[in-house]
């Protein structure tokens, strides 16, 4: 058996997300600002050591936005809110090209959107049943079919 001895490399697992999302349509495809959506609680100085020292990147200038938590929609007589967020826009010393999105036949996601709609259009007007109906449908008809085995025996 091995001898498990302590690593050389030490790994750090931070405890807050920074989430990269696309910038604005005005921003070109190959640009050196980054927009991150990060926890109300973060300032600047965290993000810019939290980048500069877990994913090395040599940070230029931090600008942060906190925006508000808004309505996203009602469904009946409930009231949906977005949770509010920190966006933080980051300029960073070289370019960064987004990579091309992927195509949607490679995951096979139309596939079963196609489906799924073909399906409800044919299911358009029927009501579904429960599932738990159609099981006790079932025990019942295995029920009076081992009850007729049983008076034959």
């Amino acid at each position: 058996m091995p001898i498990l001895k302590e690593g050389l490399k030490k790994l750090y697992f931070p405890s807050t997300v920074l989430k990269l999302v696309r910038n604005g349509p005005n921003v070109p495809a190959v640009s050196n600002t980054l927009t991150f959506r990060v926890p109300p609680s973060m300032n600047k100085f965290d993000i810019k050591s939290y980048l500069s020292n877990i994913y090395k990147i040599n940070i230029l200038d931090v600008r942060t936005a906190n925006m508000p938590a808004k309505l996203a929609g009602s469904g009946g007589n409930t009231i949906l809110k977005r949770q509010k967020f920190k966006k933080a826009i980051v300029t960073i010393d070289h370019e960064f090209k987004w990579p091309e999105a992927p195509d949607s036949a490679t995951f096979g996601i139309q596939d079963a959107v196609n489906e799924r709609s073909r399906i409800m259009n044919r299911l358009k007007g029927w009501r579904m049943r429960p599932n738990h109906g159609i099981q006790a449908a079932k025990k019942a008809a295995d029920a009076e079919a081992a009850a007729k085995e049983a008076t034959k025996a």
